[in-house]
């Protein structure tokens, strides 16, 4: 749904603008500099159930119904992080976490496939979360 490349590359340009060291960034991820626990932040693209949003036919009408503007989430992962404490572990990652909050975007902290917290994205459009 969303431009996630572009996504990405604007958190790239903010941590930079932060002060913060990008170490690596690609279209699927940003990798930021945390000592020994550098942190990567990916896009999940927003899922639609059903695939039919509003009762429209999507082949007809793909962009009827507010499910269509959901924005998809920020993914914060680590190496070390296996719980919240371990993943905003410094004043950087909190740094990181505020810059990704700026977006409108639901933030999920991640262990591997497990969802530590989700954080919810800008109250104003709550109804376009994931």
């Amino acid at each position: 749904m969303a431009n996630s490349k572009q996504i990405l590359q604007k958190l790239a340009r903010n941590a930079k603008m932060l002060g913060l060291t990008v170490n690596s960034e690609s279209q699927s991820a940003v990798v930021i500099e945390n000592g020994s626990n550098d942190l990567t932040i990916s896009y999940v693209d927003a899922s639609f159930s059903p695939a039919v949003v509003g009762g429209v036919d999507s082949s007809s009408s793909p962009f009827l119904g507010i499910g269509v503007g959901n924005p998809g989430k920020v993914k914060i992962s680590s190496q070390l992080g296996t719980t919240v404490a371990l993943l905003i572990d410094s004043a950087t990652a909190a740094k990181v976490l505020c810059m990704c909050a700026a977006l409108a975007n639901d933030i999920a902290l991640m262990d591997g496939a497990t969802v530590l917290a989700d954080i919810r994205g800008h109250s104003d459009i709550i109804g376009l979360g994931q």
